[in-house]
């Protein structure tokens, strides 16, 4: 898995009452297919074996992860040990440790001609997105879309950690041409939906908001995140009643979810607010 596999982002949204609001996760419903009919497995190769048991040794124990992979590296295990090696300090958020890691396997990837040079460079963009550095999380990015090797759900999510990073340099109408191209490449991925949503709440955008977290909602009709910021464009939108429906059913979908706990929030301020 790429790009957004360890990071919790991003965009932040103002609530109706104007105190932060807990981050926007992925919504809990799986994660649409890719749109390609994937082409039939190909025999591994040992290094390519080692890799994947070196990578799902870092998920399971990151500790034991780093063990590995630098006991690979040094045996020769070239940019496949400096990928696994960023991939168990990334599982452990030491993001400056793991940006070197991504950047240097996405450099020796290329220069062996591996596809996978596109997914290590969009994984060291994802790093430096979640170290706060979102000039240079968007030049790996884009090194990661000059491979020309990402295609359906890869590339839209390339794009929408694009849209991420420059809705937190408050680069709102680079965001937005980011987010029509996950639209246009994965229509079916409700987080583009819902993250839309939240930016043209937030650029006063209150129609394109509505049609947007609508379809979010239709693609997944029972998770808290899409219900909660349906809920903040409605109060926005002056819909009281509909606000209040919404956050309702945020609690009701997963009660112990950060979406739900600040819808919780909403609701009691929402009561306060109109008591007399």
């Amino acid at each position: 898995m790429i790009s957004s596999l360890f990071l919790p982002l991003l965009i932040q949204s103002a609530t109706p009452f104007g105190s932060p609001v807990d981050p926007v996760l992925r919504p809990s419903a799986a994660k649409p297919e890719a749109s390609a009919t994937p082409a039939p497995p190909q025999p591994k190769s040992p290094m390519d074996l080692r890799f994947i048991q070196c990578v799902d040794q870092a998920a399971e124990d990151p500790g034991k992860g780093l063990l590995e992979a630098n006991k690979w590296q040094i045996e020769g295990g070239g940019y496949l040990a400096r990928n696994c090696l960023g991939f168990a300090y990334a599982e452990l958020q030491n993001w400056a440790k793991a940006i070197p890691e991504f950047v240097l396997a996405a450099k020796g990837a290329e220069d062996a001609d591996d596809d996978r040079a596109a997914i290590f460079w969009s994984q060291a963009g994802n790093a430096a997105l979640a170290s706060g550095d979102y000039p240079v999380a968007l030049q790996y990015f884009g090194s990661a879309l000059e491979q020309d090797a990402l295609t359906g759900l890869l590339k839209g999510e390339v794009h929408l950690d694009m849209a991420r990073a420059f809705v937190a340099l408050d680069q709102y109408d680079q965001a937005k041409a980011q987010f029509a191209l996950v639209h246009d490449i994965v229509p079916e991925d409700p987080l583009g939906w819902l993250l839309s949503a939240t930016l043209a709440r937030r650029m006063g955008d209150l129609a394109a908001a509505k049609s947007d977290i609508a379809v979010a909602a239709k693609l997944v009709a029972t998770d808290p995140a899409i219900a909660l910021e349906a809920g903040n464009i409605a109060y926005e939108a002056g819909d009281m009643a509909s606000a209040k429906s919404n956050w309702e059913q945020a609690v009701k979908f997963e009660p112990d979810s950060p979406s739900a706990k600040a819808a919780t929030r909403y609701l009691a301020q929402l009561v306060t607010s109109v008591e007399p």
